[in-house]
């Protein structure tokens, strides 16, 4: 509850400016927002006329300096009247994937082969809302506030490029949240869980070599194919037998390639895949237990593995303090209908590079079509329903309310 020290500073005022529903215009404008960006998609590291429409919109609500990092992303700051303090980072991705739309929009993607099939169109429309909403403000904020359009997180490497250039620093960034409109969820549910909440993302790639031959005469041949047989079966001996069954892993092989007749046996193969875990014992382990898995499997046709192993993306893991104020404020925006702790999944976000470097939080709100099937996030028939853009906006609007004023009178 305000007491007389917020009305004394002007927090109760700033709190009641934040937290009221958006308004028609606001709705409009922000609706008019998603449309223009899933109509011009871009792919990862590719978002320049993203940037310059980010930019542009931010320039004319009135934010000055907007900066570019990491080649196409935004960052523009509130310094607020406590400048001097650990700031509040707000982020939105921005990149589209290479897939082709079918939804039948008005909007559809104008770019053949690309569209906006998880929803990054909507989040940054939602955080330009919040921006506009934010800006009039300024100079009441108890903490500075910085905006984060993010570049490529589909290919994990857009977070990470811009902490290297200075997104966490100059004023020091002390907390932060994103969101992600999401089609398992009806609109009006707002799931935030604290703890794991999305995967570590690891891919590896399996090299094997037996011993070409004719496909009538196996006994002078190594068979790549069987080898490769073995090491998919193999590899999900690790879910079944070495991991803990209360600890969540992943394995799936998404690609094999080998041989090149149909009467020749296979000298080499490759395969390709990735291992999705939560904790960081797993994290840790899987890349021994994949490759000495493949080799060992190989190993029983006389065939080699050889693996690599690269991390896209840590576990995305809620700060509990955070994902608490972000549940409150949802519970208490008059468009969420349901409020859950409970949604993770194998999923990766690249916001976890953010969660990794400082407390955050990244949650969940519902966009599933009202007057159709909820197509999977990445499919090409992927549609947000409108309803949920305000919705997004308003909780997001709510938890900084709720977590300037709560740090200003810390």
């Amino acid at each position: 509850t305000d007491t007389a020290d917020d009305d004394d500073d002007g927090t109760a005022s700033l709190r009641h400016a934040l937290t009221a529903p958006l308004d028609a215009q606001e709705r409009q404008r922000l609706v008019a927002w998603r449309r223009h960006l899933h109509a011009h998609p871009e792919v990862s590291l590719a978002e320049r006329d993203t940037a310059d429409f980010v930019a542009a919109e931010l320039a004319a609500l009135g934010y000055e300096g907007v900066r570019r990092l990491a080649g196409t992303g935004l960052v523009a700051d509130l310094r607020g009247r406590g400048a001097n303090d650990d700031g509040l980072l707000l982020r939105a991705d921005m990149d589209a994937l290479p897939v082709g739309e079918e939804t039948g929009l008005a909007f559809a993607s104008r770019r053949p082969g690309v569209m906006h099939a998880c929803g990054h169109d909507a989040h940054m429309a939602i955080l330009l809302a919040v921006a506009a909403r934010l800006r009039p403000l300024a100079s009441t904020l108890p903490r500075p506030v910085r905006l984060c359009f993010q570049p490529a997180e589909e290919t994990g490497a857009g977070a990470q490029a811009m902490i290297s250039e200075g997104l966490l620093d100059g004023p020091r960034m002390g907390a932060a949240l994103g969101l992600h409109v999401w089609s398992g969820l009806p609109v009006g549910h707002v799931s935030v869980r604290a703890g794991a909440t999305m995967a570590t993302v690891d891919e590896f790639d399996i090299d094997v070599i037996g011993q070409g031959g004719h496909g009538a005469l196996p006994q002078q041949a190594i068979d790549a194919v069987l080898a490769s047989a073995r090491i998919v079966e193999a590899l999900q001996g690790l879910v079944s037998r070495r991991s803990d069954p209360l600890d969540p892993l992943v394995v799936t092989v998404g690609q094999v390639h080998a041989g090149s007749a149909f009467n020749v046996i296979a000298e080499r193969a490759h395969l390709n895949g990735t291992a999705r875990s939560f904790s960081a014992q797993l994290a840790t382990a899987l890349p021994d237990w994949i490759a000495e898995t493949a080799s060992a499997a190989a190993a029983t046709v006389g065939a080699t593995a050889t693996t690599r192993y690269n991390r896209h993306a840590v576990a995305l893991c809620n700060d509990l303090g955070l994902a608490d104020l972000v549940a409150a404020a949802a519970a208490d925006t008059d468009h969420v209908d349901v409020v859950d702790r409970d949604l993770r999944m194998m999923a990766g976000e690249d916001f976890a590079t953010i969660a990794a470097e400082i407390p955050a939080c990244f949650f969940f709100v519902g966009c599933a079509p009202g007057d159709g099937p909820a197509w999977p996030h990445h499919n090409p028939r992927f549609v947000v329903d409108e309803r949920a853009l305000p919705v997004g906006a308003e909780v997001m609007l709510a938890s900084v309310a709720r977590l300037t004023c709560a740090i200003h009178h810390d």
